[in-house]
């Protein structure tokens, strides 16, 4: 009986993928002041900079790297990263439906967030948009000391809840961390993506919006009998 859900935050309860690009976009114009944001070659470099990114699965420094190889061999890479940890959660858009899916199951279950980063960055974005008031138990993988997938953290969730593993289920859109560490736990996996052209030959169960997330935890709820 599935009795509380956890939440991976960036690309399942915000939308990742627009935040970054604003910020991107915010930075490079500070980089390049002489370019014309609106103009092609602008927006060459903040694609590549989404390019490098890797949906945020890679160091900021790697970005900034690059941009340092191919544009500006005098760039100041840890000011950058330190730029960009400093002010991400300004940037913040949520997942289309983030708050009334989240407000419909606080009715019915447990609720909590585990998240990868650092501590003060992601819970500045979790407050951005005004999330924690949802969740029984918010973790972050530098306070608690392991990231996703390390079971240790859902473990200690699953606790917070003071619920079992297998009493919970966990979304998260990160396959490698969300997904992995979920089943090494025990607890029931919920793949979420909107990427059409993403594939996958696992059987877990995916969902493309929270419509399909309503629909499997407050109307089909076939395994909480």
């Amino acid at each position: 009986m599935i009795r509380g859900i956890l939440f991976d935050y960036d690309g399942t309860l915000s939308n990742r993928t627009e935040s970054a690009y604003f910020k991107y976009r915010d930075m490079c114009h500070h980089l390049f002041p002489d370019m014309d944001p609106a103009g092609i070659e602008f927006e060459g470099i903040v694609q590549r900079c989404m390019t490098w990114d890797e949906l945020g699965t890679i160091s900021k420094s790697h970005v900034f790297e690059e941009i340092r190889k191919h544009y500006l061999p005098d760039l100041d890479v840890q000011k950058c990263v330190n730029d960009w940890y400093a002010d991400f959660d300004q940037f913040q858009i949520e997942a289309p439906g983030c708050h009334d899916i989240l407000t419909k199951l606080k009715q019915r279950y447990k609720l909590g967030c585990v998240t990868n980063g650092p501590a003060s960055t992601q819970n500045a974005k979790i407050d951005r948009l005004g999330l924690r008031g949802f969740f029984d138990t918010v973790l972050v993988s530098e306070t608690f000391g392991v990231k996703k997938p390390d079971k240790r953290i859902y473990e200690q969730a699953a606790r917070d809840l003071n619920l079992e593993c297998r009493e919970i289920a966990f979304v998260g859109d990160t396959f490698c961390t969300d997904i992995v560490g979920a089943v090494r736990a025990g607890m029931m996996p919920i793949w979420y993506f909107n990427d059409p052209l993403r594939i996958s030959l696992s059987d877990v169960r995916r969902i493309h919006d929270f419509q399909e997330l309503e629909d499997l935890f407050l109307v089909h709820t076939e395994w909480n009998v």
